[in-house]
């Protein structure tokens, strides 16, 4: 089984680069986080920023560093979007930098949780350069500044302490935070939910699953299913070997796509097409090479798909990490591997982004896993369609690699932006296949040792599809999706969330080595071993840190009609939370806007909120002032004006730009009689409804409707 897992791990390499498109725009600041081990989160070393100014060819001069460790950085002189590009890439492919990225207008980092009634008495804080607290001066001086008492409970790794307050709201809790941030010896602090009684699913090989509850090697998840079990709107794509049948994932398969472009390697009697199933990847004797010994299929995908998706408290088989999350399955790997110019396609496509000859992809994943790699550094092209990936939201995960090698020089896993997963044992320690370095960012359960001690999940017999079984594996194809079902359960909780704010919570939050482990004394391992329970604990849903004056503006679906409506009354929501619930469900989607003209900024203009009975039954919102005059008087008879102000925004300039501190918002129209309109900030979500045939409507070349702020 471990050669098994090693294969799928070794891709023969087809790549062709593809040259970057150059940009009418300038590039004059950017971004990056380095890796702590290179430099502690916010500090920057002569002899670092040497390096990182060789590497970018200008002068680099800070300008600021957000709470979490990122740098700001001033370029010498504007440069083209072309020549940011290539900067951007020599800088992603140094070990010392997580992700670099440019700033633009508009696309500032985001924070954002919603108010909820849950009960919390725990704050996470880091300090300042991670000194030893002087507690007897650090929490008097806390408890003044918030009114609340506070104690030492616990720490979290090597330099985050959990403090105990007295039970107050989520949103209590959340001001708490940021006035603890008021404090300069405090880096961020974060609130944390409180702990309540573990859920435990009734799948009757649970018990065996011991990489899901092992107080020593496990991810903590039936703590975590007390504070999230997922949601169906979220998607994960698997890029792997297709998708079987199989009774533990009946219902969770999205229709996905076939890129393997070489019929011999698709195994499937033809190249790429719309049909994502697994016909198995066995092989013969030397068909993968003279003195390549042959292999039974291994039905990879539906392993992997197990692990983030299986049906979880059903009753049967296996307990998958999501309860709700939809996969989907998108084909890379064949018979002898894949090749990376499918992998780039595969990216793009799994992110919502076109890819020639292929049709739109409907379902745009917020999480991508990659259970794969070859050995080689991370290709442009292939840096290229992770670029993308993550300008569209999608969080990118990546097995570190079963060589027992520097993932450095493992793609994907070693380019920049991506989640590298390095594999961990029940014991606590490093899987001894797995591969290892400062590119690692951290580990998950891939197994080892006695077959207990292995990963259990859903498979296929190798004899065939269509002969569904468990099995036992180990590998980091293992460990990766492991974060990725984290990562889907964070989204699910809070749908605003970035890709490097989940980064930054999932490599913030893991759990240390075992004492006296190899990864226990070395920095080789990542961060520490996943804990979905605490990087679900510092996730707070989407909106109880609003910006000051504002409140959250909900989005409702109703699946019988296709049709999406937003609210930012309160009572209304609760309303439709309650009596209307089974006709509109929370699709999870917000933003926030000012319900008080007094407290928003004099240029902020009213929403006009109309609606339409019967064949139509639908909402129609505009913040066009003229828009809303025309209804009232040509349209007035259809579309009855329920409220002329149903919240304020802020329009953007000519060119559909918003200004700095707020975010656009995205409209489409469903071009049907019905006249329904969705309104987003989520880039994915926006990819989503034009891959839909949705139109858009808004100011500028992207259809900008409004502006929120951040």
């Amino acid at each position: 089984m471990l050669q098994r897992w090693l294969a799928l791990l070794g891709l023969p390499l087809a790549l062709a680069l593809l040259a970057p498109a150059a940009g009418a725009q300038t590039v004059s600041q950017i971004r990056l986080m380095l890796h702590p081990y290179a430099a502690a989160p916010g500090d920057l070393p002569a002899d670092v920023l040497a390096r990182l100014q060789t590497l970018a060819g200008t002068t680099l001069s800070v300008s600021s560093a957000t709470r979490t460790g990122a740098l700001e950085f001033t370029l010498d002189s504007p440069i083209t979007e072309a020549d940011a590009k290539t900067m951007l890439r020599r800088l992603r492919d140094d070990r010392s930098v997580l992700w670099a990225e440019p700033i633009r207008p508009g696309l500032a980092l985001k924070s954002g949780t919603t108010a909820s009634s849950i009960i919390g008495n725990k704050l996470m804080v880091r300090l300042v350069g991670d000194p030893t607290p002087d507690w007897d001066t650090l929490l008097p001086r806390w408890s003044a500044l918030t009114g609340a008492p506070m104690s030492v409970q616990r720490q979290v790794g090597t330099s985050i302490w959990v403090l105990s307050v007295p039970p107050a709201p989520e949103d209590a809790l959340a001001q708490m935070a940021e006035q603890l941030q008021e404090d300069s010896e405090v880096q961020y602090a974060d609130p944390v939910t409180q702990a309540r009684a573990f859920l435990v699913p009734n799948d009757p090989y649970y018990p065996n699953q011991w990489a899901l509850s092992d107080p020593v090697g496990g991810v903590n998840a039936p703590a975590a299913w007390d504070l999230q079990i997922g949601s169906a709107s979220v998607t994960v794509a698997v890029l792997d070997t297709g998708s079987t049948q199989h009774p533990d994932l009946a219902g969770r398969f999205l229709p996905g796509y076939d890129f393997i472009s070489d019929p011999a390697m698709a195994n499937d009697g033809n190249g790429r097409d719309p049909d994502a199933s697994d016909p198995g990847d066995g092989t013969s004797n030397n068909e993968c090479g003279d003195g390549v010994p042959g292999e039974p299929s291994s039905f990879h995908g539906t392993f992997v798909s197990g692990i983030i998706a299986a049906n979880t408290n059903n009753g049967v088989g296996i307990s998958g990490l999501d309860w709700n999350a939809k996969i989907l399955p998108v084909r890379v790997l064949g018979r002898c591997g894949g090749s990376f110019d499918d992998i780039v396609d595969a990216i793009l496509w799994a992110s919502g982004l076109p890819v020639a000859g292929v049709p739109p992809n409907p379902f745009p994943a917020r999480v991508i896993n990659m259970s794969l790699g070859g050995e080689i550094s991370c290709p442009q092209a292939l840096q290229d369609a992770i670029n993308s990936a993550l300008v569209n939201g999608a969080v990118v995960v990546a097995a570190a690699g079963n060589s027992a090698s520097d993932t450095s020089g493992f793609s994907p896993a070693g380019c920049g932006g991506v989640i590298a997963v390095g594999a961990s044992t029940r014991q606590g320690d490093r899987a001894s296949y797995s591969n290892f370095g400062l590119r690692v960012d951290l580990s998950a359960p891939g197994g080892d040792g006695v077959v207990q001690d292995w990963i259990l999940s859903t498979g296929n017999d190798p004899a065939g599809p269509g002969n569904p079984i468990y099995e036992f594996a180990i590998g980091t194809s293992a460990a990766a999706p492991h974060v990725a079902a984290a990562a889907s359960l964070m989204i699910a909780r809070n749908a605003n969330l970035t890709p490097g704010r989940i980064q930054d919570i999932i490599t913030g939050t893991t759990r240390s080595f075992a004492a006296g482990t190899t990864c226990g004394v070395s920095p080789l391992c990542g961060s520490g071993m996943l804990d979905i329970n605490i990087a679900l604990q510092s996730t707070l849903p989407g909106g109880g840190m609003a910006p000051p004056g504002t409140v959250p503006v909900v989005e409702y679906y109703n699946p019988a009609r296709d049709h999406y409506f937003m609210s930012a009354d309160a009572a209304e929501e609760a309303y439709v939370d309650t009596v209307l619930s089974s006709v509109f469900q929370r699709t999870g989607e917000l933003f926030f806007a000012w319900a008080d003209p007094v407290l928003a900024p004099l240029t902020a203009l009213p929403v006009c909120r109309f609606f339409a009975g019967g064949q139509i039954a639908s909402h129609y919102f505009t913040a066009s002032a003229s828009e809303c005059q025309f209804i009232i008087a040509h349209a007035g008879a259809t579309w009855l004006l329920e409220n002329p102000a149903a919240f304020y925004v802020l329009l953007p300039d000519v060119n559909g730009t918003c200004q700095l501190g707020t975010l656009p918002v995205y409209k489409f129209f469903d071009n049907r009689a019905d006249a329904n309109q969705r309104h987003t900030i989520d880039l994915s979500v926006r990819r989503a409804m034009i891959n839909r045939a949705w139109v858009p409507q808004g100011i500028g070349p992207n259809h900008v409707a409004f502006c929120t702020p951040i």
